[in-house]
């Protein structure tokens, strides 16, 4: 029988002198008692804590892995991206000079094909971002401790966002504005200039519409070249960040 119960007993029994002589006779062995439960309580709460701890470690250590396979990937995608845009653009100055002046730089048939079906193409840069939107959706945040890793996350992200914006906007520029012109000045499929004879290549040179439409692609395209350097150059620092927290 409990000190505790000892004491009721005596209590319901109407015996309160010899509870208090109880007491006086028997305080070590009911301190003892209380501090057995307390340790005991403390020593639940550390295990509990200890194995919450540990879980999230565990779960902070598979976010760490998981975030450095997403960023590898977008590292890879970026190059490939950023590539055949600088191509793009190199090919679009390319038509701009020839029409600002056909005699300094000529193109041949041949390279004004060539050069209209890169700047034609929409190299476009797709994230793959499902571990920061499971981190953020599931409320587990919290696990990044480094705070300058967290701010580099979401300074990277906003920009993935940025550039997704600004390519669906590109996408509906072309569209709208260049894809009619460019529809109706060249026939479809490859050889779109290759066999224009050169009155009519020379006529092309003074097509306002042929260099506006031009001048659009490669304006867009340098616009989104800043932003995929940007985003290689946080990229690159967001995967440092997460080598060094493994």
């Amino acid at each position: 029988m409990s000190w505790l119960r000892l004491m009721e007993e005596h209590i319901k029994s109407g015996k309160k002198s010899r509870v208090l002589t109880l007491i006086g006779e028997m305080w070590p062995a009911y301190l003892i008692e209380v501090l057995v439960i307390i340790l005991g309580i403390t020593i639940t709460l550390a295990l509990e804590e200890w194995r919450d701890v540990s879980r999230e470690e565990r779960l902070a250590s598979i976010y760490n892995k998981n975030l450095q396979t997403d960023i590898a990937t977008d590292l890879q995608t970026l190059q490939y991206t950023t590539g055949n845009t600088r191509a793009l653009i190199d090919r679009g100055n390319e038509l701009l000079a020839f029409a600002d002046d056909p005699e300094k730089a000529p193109l041949s048939p041949g390279r004004l094909d060539t050069n209209l079906q890169m700047v034609l193409g929409r190299p476009d840069f797709i994230s793959s971002d499902p571990t920061f939107s499971d981190l953020k959706s599931s409320g587990n945040l919290h696990l990044i401790k480094d705070i300058r890793l967290k701010n580099l996350l979401f300074a990277y992200y906003s920009l993935v966002q940025n550039i997704r914006e600004v390519q669906d906007a590109e996408r509906q520029a072309t569209i709208v504005i260049s894809a009619p012109y460019f529809l109706h000045a060249f026939p479809l499929g490859t050889g779109a200039g290759a066999g224009m004879p050169p009155r009519q290549l020379a006529a092309l040179a003074k097509d306002i519409g042929f260099r506006n439409n031009v001048l659009l692609r490669v304006s867009n395209r340098k616009e989104l070249l800043e932003d995929y350097e940007r985003a290689t150059t946080l990229a690159g620092q967001v995967r440092d960040a997460l080598r060094a927290g493994e």
